[in-house]
């Protein structure tokens, strides 16, 4: 007959004992919540509370990016692009959205493991300083080896949603969104126009052409920042190397515009100079 796994180990009660007060207190919390399987209000509120604690260091190191060097530090490294790392600084709402999904998993594997099993043993287990690691700071430590998971699941999910976007790019589709008729074959300045601007995308990342094919679409910065869950500074960050890319391009004879766009283009020009 197979033996029944054993429970957590017992505290040490010598060791308890001279633990800071407060550290002490927070055992017998967690004692007394765990007579009740963590469940009901008084767990509520330790979640609450520990939410509460985790939120703003880590949105704090995500926004300085210091996030980026503990992710590279943790059990299952993590390397974050410098695109992703600017995104983080500057868009509240995926800092927010990371550090919710973060501290929701956090939790649970935090209350299963380190209090379920009892493997937050601060008796024993001594931090750095030689100090007793609190309830809080042990629990921001979990939120910190889940990050990484947390981003990679955060990462495809984005990489999906640009490349559903971008992948309507077609020769049809921007002659078409051009303004250029579609139901005959177009002149060879529209094909070549149309085939530079689909070479000019092809290595660009999933974001950029997805960010492209919306402009085309006629969408705002605005709009294409809620549809890509992206900020508008980070839209206009992507069209402006977008159209630097193309003028570099256009100069080395890479690009070229159909006449009558080389004469708008150039008409403008002139207005802007005050040539009319």
């Amino acid at each position: 007959m197979p033996k029944k796994p054993a429970g957590p180990r017992p505290r040490n009660t010598e060791l308890l004992n001279v633990l800071p007060p407060e550290i002490r207190n927070q055992v017998e919390r967690v004692e007394a919540l765990r007579a009740k399987n963590f469940t009901g209000a008084r767990y509520e509120l330790l979640a609450d509370e520990l939410f509460r604690y985790a939120y703003v260091p880590l949105m704090a190191k995500m926004g300085s990016g210091e996030i980026a060097a503990l992710a590279s530090d943790s059990a299952t490294p993590l390397a974050m692009s410098p695109e992703e790392l600017q995104t983080l600084r500057s868009s509240q709402a995926d800092r927010d959205e990371l550090a919710v999904r973060t501290i929701a998993a956090a939790l649970q594997t935090f209350t299963r493991r380190a209090l379920g099993e009892r493997r937050w043993r601060p008796e024993e287990n001594r931090g750095r300083d030689g100090q007793p690691a609190s309830l809080e700071t042990y629990f921001f430590g979990q939120c910190l080896l889940v990050f990484p998971r947390e981003m990679r699941r955060w990462r495809a999910e984005r990489a999906d949603r640009f490349a559903r976007t971008a992948n309507r790019l077609s020769p049809h589709y921007v002659r078409h969104r051009l303004g250029y008729e579609t139901g005959s074959a177009p002149d060879g300045e529209v094909a070549a126009l149309c085939d530079g601007v689909l070479t000019l995308l092809e290595s660009a990342p999933a974001r950029e052409r997805a960010v492209v094919t919306l402009t085309l679409d006629g969408h705002s910065a605005g709009e294409i920042a809620d549809l890509l869950h992206m900020t508008v500074p980070a839209v206009e960050s992507v069209l402006y190397r977008f159209r630097r890319k193309a003028r570099g391009w256009r100069r080395r004879g890479g690009l070229r515009l159909p006449s009558e766009m080389r004469a708008h283009a150039l008409q403008n020009k002139r207005m802007a100079a005050g040539d009319h």
